[in-house]
């Protein structure tokens, strides 16, 4: 019976216990069904490839395919014979079943998520819902430091997941829970009965360690106990790991969940791939390849948003306009190299003195604007003058200064354009009082002149 191009489905006897997984051969995939005992297997069907067919191994098809062998599974334990006091075929059968349609079906959402941060908090929730364990993190490996970032945690306390999120974990330091006595399938259950943490392990204080319920009792899933399941994309390409802890039904998972769960996993792999990749394009798109700083694409998306938001909460905002004081000389004198080192110098003096939340961009040439969300002129003014300051000291290749202007938003200001023509004029104003200097919007001349040096749109 062709399935779909490409794919050929036969039955076989009782054979290997796998589950969504490439055979041996690769030229396969065959999918784990259980026989009417629900302990031996007396059925496996396997889907070949045809010939010059290429293997497909999204969440569609595979959802496809588990569909077939469900209908399949159940036409043939309708015909199978029972034996006196075997257990009934539903048993291990359908919890497995509804497992792996569970996670396929709502994986698909998975698919649709744009953003990084959405298709992890979706991976997280499937397997809170789906996969049925009460406490997940999904960690996001950074390749060129060897750390874990948890991205999304569900199940554990606001105070613990905060100080979760502040103190990545080195992939090397989580490896004790990840030893080859512990594997199974391509996951590691770390189980308390048959192993330790090491004495000394950052892991004690690093985790997120459950209460011992009070009705626990001895083989039930034991809160020290944790499973992990990496995030490949094959040929060694690791994203991440996803840790999951506290299985409602306090069972130790078999290997047939386990199976179940990496497949999934594979579906989130692929996905986060997609997720980060979109985000390394938007991140082209709206950053200046120079100073690394955002672009002024990004300035107007995020200055309209902010004052949207401000004005709803009635919060003030501020913004600062810097220009670089004689930056031309610099060019002329000392040609465009050295004028490329000083712009990104100043720029790392932003990044590093800016809070979260804040926003610095370059607004073209030798100017920079900086976005303070929740501060007030006379605040904004403070933060100026530090950045004058530091830039002034900063060990650029010739010395530079820096000159500021500082306005605040009016109440129900919806002109981001106004807003930056303000912050724009008091710059002048501080350049025509000697340069090296912060001015603010309230000086009475800085008013007069902001209509003359209102800007130009940004595009």
């Amino acid at each position: 019976m062709v399935l779909l191009p490409g794919y050929v489905v036969s039955e076989i006897g009782s054979g290997s216990l796998v589950a969504g997984e490439p055979t041996a051969d690769e030229d396969n995939l065959a999918v784990l069904a259980l026989g009417p005992d629900a302990e031996r297997p007396t059925h496996v069907l396997v889907f070949e490839v045809a010939a010059g067919a290429r293997l497909h191994r999204d969440a569609e098809t595979v959802a496809l395919l588990a569909s077939v062998v469900a209908d399949r599974l159940d036409a043939s334990l309708a015909r199978a014979p029972r034996r006196p006091g075997a257990l009934r075929p539903s048993a291990a059968l359908v919890r497995e079943r509804r497992l792996l349609q569970g996670l396929l079906e709502a994986g698909a959402s998975v698919h649709e998520a744009l953003t990084l941060d959405q298709v992890l908090e979706r991976v997280a929730g499937i397997l809170g819902d789906a996969g049925g364990f009460d406490t997940i993190v999904v960690y996001i490996l950074e390749m060129a430091t060897g750390l874990l970032h948890p991205r999304a945690i569900i199940g554990v306390d606001e105070p613990q997941a905060k100080r979760m999120r502040a103190t990545p974990l080195a992939l090397a330091d989580y490896l004790p829970l990840m030893q080859p006595a512990m594997r199974i399938s391509r996951s590691f259950l770390f189980d308390h009965r048959k192993h330790a943490i090491p004495q000394g392990s950052v892991l004690d204080v690093a985790l997120s360690v459950p209460e011992m319920p009070q009705d626990w009792r001895p083989g039930q899933w034991h809160p020290m106990d944790s499973l992990t399941i990496p995030l490949d994309l094959g040929q060694g390409q690791t994203l991440g790991l996803i840790a999951l802890d506290r299985p409602r039904d306090r069972r130790y998972p078999d290997l047939a969940t386990i199976r179940a769960l990496e497949l999934f996993a594979d579906q989130c792999a692929a996905a986060i791939s997609r997720a980060e990749l979109h985000s390394h394009m938007e991140e082209l798109v709206s950053t200046d390849p120079l100073t690394g700083l955002h672009n002024r694409r990004a300035l107007a998306e995020t200055i309209t948003n902010d004052l949207a938001r401000a004005d709803r909460g009635g919060h003030p905002y501020s913004l600062l306009f810097c220009d670089l004081d004689h930056f031309k000389e610099v060019n002329d004198r000392w040609g465009h190299t050295v004028g490329d080192q000083v712009l990104q110098q100043v720029a790392n003096v932003l990044r590093q003195r800016l809070r979260r939340g804040d926003f610095a961009a370059r607004y073209g040439g030798d100017e920079f604007v900086v976005l303070l969300p929740d501060t007030s002129q006379a605040a904004a003014a403070l933060v100026a003058e530090e950045l004058r300051q530091r830039v002034s000291e900063a060990l650029t290749p010739r010395r530079t200064t820096v000159s500021i202007g500082a306005a605040q938003a009016a109440p129900g200001a919806s002109d981001w354009a106004e807003l930056v023509a303000m912050a724009d004029s008091a710059m002048y104003r501080a350049k025509k009082n000697g340069r090296n200097r912060v001015g603010t919007s309230t000086d009475p001349a800085a008013k007069t002149d902001a209509a003359a040096h209102r800007p130009s749109p940004i595009i």
